[in-house]
């Protein structure tokens, strides 16, 4: 191999990539872009979602109402914020059609008899309907106001029995035999209200921030576009403008070309990703930096990506249809290779995309070692089959250069 010519190339293609406005877009701002959106919109604080709820109430004069009920929604707040905004509708019939035009999310309907069951401590129930239009936004709703109703029935519950605990106390005696006193009752019956008492705590450690997932996305896209795009489109403008042919005719060698080409295209994506963490961190103030093993899986990554791009260029020898396979395997592979999406929200189908399929156990690999910090040893499996993918595919497209290279001639 002729170092002179490799490094020629080298140099060559530096100099060209700041001329090519389309690749600075695809290499450098696109993937910026997606820090930029995506981080704008998930990584800082998410205020607290806003429901307009309608609700249908009887009229009454009870102690306690469905007023009361209307009056604890209206607020309750977090950070703030009142969750519900309230609309009183005459009838059930006219709340569904508002739910149905879209000028509500939900609406609950309180029977008549409500206030009457409240009262008298008899079992009561409330009708719930939800716009589910949009599923994403109806399991936020209906989250929201089936865990507020939640609450709501187990504040009663407890009130209900502390009324019944407080006659117990007056006309009970202290103590019903075996041991077994008042206050044991008291105890039995509080645990049939509320058997299971959860308190949240708050997790110390480096937990993941959303701008820390997203930087590995911008990784992710880096090997989904641009590295394919610049070793299949580049080699390719370089047979149609001759240099190939030139070369081949020269004591360099095709194989000093392509060398320099690979080498050139991760020197230019190792230069994206770099400027990418720095973004992150000027702009958002956090950031991650690969270890030593998770730049072993970034180089992994690009040399499958590399062959992948090659491949397709050498198979169909076209500019225009190269980008356009590229464009085919890259878009649907941001969503379901666990790049943009994370795979805990993805379905049971598209999972096995992440685990694998090799660029997304890569960036898989590369999450469980730079954000949940898990032992090497936890992702040396996938950075075997990494290694076995990219060779095997860099085989392919090393036959294909070669037969495109002999038709040159």
């Amino acid at each position: 191999m002729n170092r002179r010519v490799v490094k020629g190339i080298i140099l060559k293609d530096l100099k060209e990539v700041k001329r090519e406005r389309m690749t600075m877009f695809w290499v450098f701002a696109f993937p910026l872009m997606w820090i930029t959106l995506l981080g704008g919109i998930w990584g800082g604080h998410s205020p607290p979602v806003t429901i307009q709820l309608g609700v249908v109430c009887p009229n009454g004069s009870a102690i306690f109402t469905t007023g009361n009920v209307v009056a604890a929604m209206e607020n309750f707040t977090i950070d703030g914020v009142h969750v519900f905004k309230i609309r009183e509708y005459g009838s059930e019939k006219i709340g569904m059609e508002a739910i149905n035009q879209g000028r509500i999310d939900a609406l609950l309907v309180f029977p008549r008899g409500f206030e009457k069951n409240v009262s008298e401590g008899l079992p009561i129930r409330i009708y719930a309907y939800f716009d589910r239009s949009d599923p994403q936004k109806y399991q936020v709703v209906s989250g929201t106001v089936k865990g507020f109703l939640s609450e709501f029935r187990h504040e009663m519950a407890v009130r209900r029995l502390n009324i019944t605990l407080s006659y117990m106390g007056k006309y009970m005696s202290s103590n019903f035999g075996d041991n077994f006193t008042v206050e044991d009752g008291k105890a039995y019956l509080l645990g049939l209200v509320n058997p299971i008492e959860v308190e949240e705590k708050n997790v110390t450690g480096n937990a993941p921030s959303p701008i820390q997932f997203y930087v590995t996305s911008f990784i992710g896209i880096q090997f989904l576009f641009a590295t394919m795009l610049l070793i299949g489109s580049g080699t390719l403008e370089e047979i149609e403008h001759g240099t190939l042919r030139r070369i081949a005719a020269s004591p360099a060698t095709a194989w000093d070309f392509l060398a320099g080409k690979v080498l050139s295209t991760f020197t230019i994506v190792t230069i994206s990703i770099l400027a990418g963490i720095a973004y992150a961190k000027l702009v958002f103030g956090e950031t991650i930096f690969p270890s030593p093993l998770g730049w072993v899986l970034i180089f992994l990554a690009a040399v499958f990506s590399m062959s992948l791009g090659l491949a397709i260029a050498m198979a169909t020898r076209s500019i225009k249809a190269t980008n356009t396979i590229v464009n085919l395997i890259s878009m649907p592979l941001l969503f379901l290779a666990g790049i943009v999406i994370p795979e805990a929200t993805l379905p049971d189908w598209a999972r096995p995309i992440v685990n694998y399929f090799p660029l997304g156990s890569a960036l898989k690999g590369l999450r469980l070692l730079e954000l949940y910090h898990r032992p090497a040893s936890e992702v040396l499996p996938g950075i075997l089959w990494l290694s076995v993918s990219a060779f095997g595919i860099l085989l392919i497209a090393v036959l294909l250069y070669n037969w495109a290279v002999k038709r040159l001639g």
